[in-house]
């Protein structure tokens, strides 16, 4: 927590108390959420939360390296805690178990600013890649057996 407590501090922002509680939920979680389940459950502690404060606080959030967006299905929109302590805060890559939302991180990326795909200079990208995990697969076969 103290982690994503100094990434929302080293953007410049404050730490207030939906943020808190909502690093907290992500923490508590370890899924990813849409906009609809973070409100219901700051709902649950603050008397007043619409949607709109909610998906500013989640892109703020995400601007500034705690949460990543979860690219979706139909464009669905969600958010995952990012795991990569503040220390080694470098670029890296989710990977996200399609059964039960369990995130991972993946380091290796053959793509880097300025170089050159197809004739386009590559000025950014987004990578999203998508599996089964270990737990996942084990159950699997568990049902299987």
């Amino acid at each position: 927590m103290n982690e994503a407590y100094t990434l929302i501090r080293g953007a410049g922002l404050k730490l207030t108390p939906r943020r808190r509680e909502m690093v907290a939920l992500f923490l508590h979680t370890q899924k990813p959420l849409s906009p609809l389940e973070v409100q219901d459950h700051l709902k649950l502690h603050f008397r007043q939360c619409g949607l709109p404060g909610v998906y500013r606080n989640l892109e703020t959030l995400a601007d500034c390296g705690v949460l990543f967006r979860v690219v979706g299905f139909a464009r669905e929109r969600s958010y995952a805690l990012c795991c990569r302590p503040v220390q080694e805060h470098h670029h890296h890559h989710h990977i996200i178990c399609s059964s039960c939302g369990k995130v991972g991180q993946v380091d290796q990326c053959g793509y880097h600013e300025g170089m050159m795909i197809e004739g386009f200079r590559l000025v950014s990208h987004v990578v999203q890649l998508s599996g089964i995990c270990d737990s996942c697969v084990s159950k699997e076969k568990e049902g299987f057996s």
